[in-house]
């Protein structure tokens, strides 16, 4: 069985992020040929995986493929919002791309993706936005000003918490969403970075494997 070790950068991702790639497993039919941790490796702040390495400070993506590495993975997948990061930069500068060539410098040839959500996590519950509305989990009487493109809404997580009819909390709803996810053509279209987060999985299953 292969082994695939979940980076994040906060304490909501920590058990939302290996619940999205288990329930991605099941969808593929995959799960009995891999094992996931209940909790990711945490760095307790997307600013601590995009900071220069600084071993004795524990901070840089670095530090945390290392720490993942100790679990002697068959697959690493480390999850970040941008927050707008990625809006910031020159074209051909992108975070993701840079954040993935420095961990693989380090990676040992181990299967790696880097996903950022633009602009956060919460754009992908809203890329499932009809779903999740069509099953009672979204008020019925909501609607979203742009569905097809979640990721130019600014604040997600206050729109979620609009639709949801209540206060937004990020280490409960986060996973409670997540298990409500689904992986449809619509989803991916609405939003590229989620896209990219099945792209990625395809893959790293495929290489893991190999």
């Amino acid at each position: 069985m292969s082994k695939i070790i979940p980076v994040v950068e906060g304490f909501g991702e920590e058990r939302a992020v290996p619940c999205l790639i288990r329930l991605w497993l099941e969808h593929r039919n995959f799960q009995r040929y891999f094992e996931v941790p209940d909790l990711a490796i945490n760095a307790k702040g997307c600013g601590k995986l995009k900071a220069a390495y600084d071993i004795e400070r524990h901070l840089g993506i670095e530090h945390y493929i290392k720490a993942a590495l100790r679990n002697q993975p068959d697959a690493i997948l480390v999850v970040l919002d941008s927050d707008g990061g990625c809006s910031n930069r020159a074209q051909g500068d992108g975070l993701g791309p840079q954040l993935l060539a420095r961990a693989k410098a380090i990676a040992n040839n181990v299967p790696l993706a880097v996903v950022v959500a633009n602009c956060e996590y919460e754009a992908w519950f809203l890329a499932n936005f009809r779903s999740f509305r069509d099953r009672g989990i979204f008020l019925r009487h909501k609607r979203i000003v742009d569905e097809l493109s979640p990721e130019s809404h600014v604040g997600c997580k206050g729109i979620v918490a609009e639709f949801i009819g209540e206060i937004y909390e990020e280490t409960t709803h986060q996973l409670e969403l997540t298990r409500r996810l689904r992986f449809s053509p619509a989803s991916t279209r609405r939003s590229p970075s989620y896209g990219k987060l099945i792209r990625d999985l395809d893959r790293l299953t495929k290489e893991s494997r190999m």
